[in-house]
């Protein structure tokens, strides 16, 4: 599989985690962000490795996103 298939399919998997933080429950939440932070890092050390800087740069962003709404939504005070 070439790199950016391999990319692309964790970004999806991240995606689909993400989306499914949303109708989990209270419990399942942390799983869910969990997961789709594991595949963002795993697309983002794809990007890194092959020197792809402006791909690596956006993963970044969305996992930045991803934690900023899990903190401010999700996480118990």
């Amino acid at each position: 599989m070439s790199d950016s298939k391999e990319m692309a399919r964790f970004e999806a998997l991240a995606e689909e985690a993400y989306t499914k933080m949303y109708d989990a429950r209270d419990h399942n939440v942390k799983e869910c962000v969990e997961d789709a932070l594991y595949n963002l890092g795993r697309a983002l050390d794809i990007a890194e490795m092959r020197g792809l800087r402006d791909e690596a740069q956006r993963l970044k962003k969305r996992r930045d996103h991803i934690m900023a709404v899990y903190d401010s939504q999700f996480r118990r005070r």
